[in-house]
């Protein structure tokens, strides 16, 4: 008899469990195929029924990507309550509230995936998920992802993880700058030239002899130990990004009259303003040059 009445309680268990997970999934599943849909305003809806999926199932992780991916503010009023909801920072919110559920699976679907996507503003929210968990406890994880982006052979990948790793550290240098100098000796060009951008991002002046150094080794007697001509130049405009510091290290650049990069220099002395670029500037005036020079002096 106790065996009939266990059983019976483990059935009716069961069915209660399957009811609850059949209503909790029903708002997920409904959104997703009104995104697969042609329906008319078909995202404005499936957002709607995400909304549903985490009133019933606060912790769903896929609800909380999809409502992060696809809720607009395009879809409300200007400045109204829902309209404050769907911003960049509350879609971040929702990403990142589904990495916490799923760390693994949804920190390379934001890295490797929801960058690519040609929407800025999806982009950005992804950004903003990635930037909280770097804040959080995924910076070990997260940078490790970032680091495979930004080596792979992928052209997208590798200017995702620039542009992701140069926004978080302008806020957190210490943490990546030192990460990039170090790309600066990575085997493939593209991983190199993408490291050279992000640093003249961040602006660091920690990065500066790094950035000189690849400049001069334009001179250097064997080709090996040559950076080849586009990092070089990109190094420049770094060093024009950072500016401070960075101006002597431009100044000798536009001195050396055998140097290919003087042009660049002179540009980018040019945009700083600073008093240390002016007599550097007026000897570049003087001269004439195959390549056209603009020359702004002051503001």
């Amino acid at each position: 008899m106790n065996k009939i009445i266990k059983h019976s309680f483990l059935v009716f268990a069961l069915v209660i469990l399957m009811v609850g997970c059949g209503d909790q999934n029903e708002h997920l599943a409904k959104g997703k195929e009104l995104i697969k849909s042609d329906k008319r305003r078909k995202e404005e809806r499936a957002v709607r029924e995400f909304k549903l999926a985490i009133e019933q199932d606060k912790d769903n992780a896929e609800a909380h990507y999809l409502l992060g991916f696809y809720d607009s503010q395009e879809f409300y009023e200007p400045n109204q309550f829902d309209w404050e909801q769907a911003s960049i920072a509350q879609r971040g919110q929702h990403m990142f509230k589904a990495y916490q559920q799923k760390p693994r699976e949804y920190l390379e679907i934001l890295v490797f995936d929801t960058l690519r996507d040609d929407d800025v503003n999806v982009q950005n929210a992804a950004l903003e998920a990635l930037t909280l968990v770097c804040q959080m406890d995924g910076r070990k994880q997260l940078l490790k992802q970032l680091e495979k982006a930004i080596k792979s052979k992928d052209n997208r990948g590798r200017h995702d993880a620039q542009w992701v790793m140069a926004n978080i550290g302008k806020t957190d240098p210490t943490t990546m700058v030192p990460i990039l100098i170090e790309l600066l000796n990575h085997n493939q060009m593209g991983t190199r030239l993408n490291a050279v951008k992000a640093l003249g991002e961040i602006g660091s002046e920690t990065a500066i002899p790094e950035l000189a150094a690849l400049v001069e080794s334009g001179s250097a007697k064997r080709e090996s130990d040559r950076e080849v001509a586009e990092v070089r130049q990109l190094a420049v405009a770094a060093l024009g990004r950072i500016g401070g510091k960075a101006v002597p290290e431009l100044v000798k650049i536009t001195q050396n009259k055998g140097s290919s990069l003087r042009v660049d220099a002179i540009r980018a002395l040019s945009s700083l303003g600073d008093e240390k670029a002016v007599q550097p500037l007026l000897d570049a005036l003087k001269e004439k040059s195959n390549r056209e020079i603009t020359v702004k002096l002051g503001n």
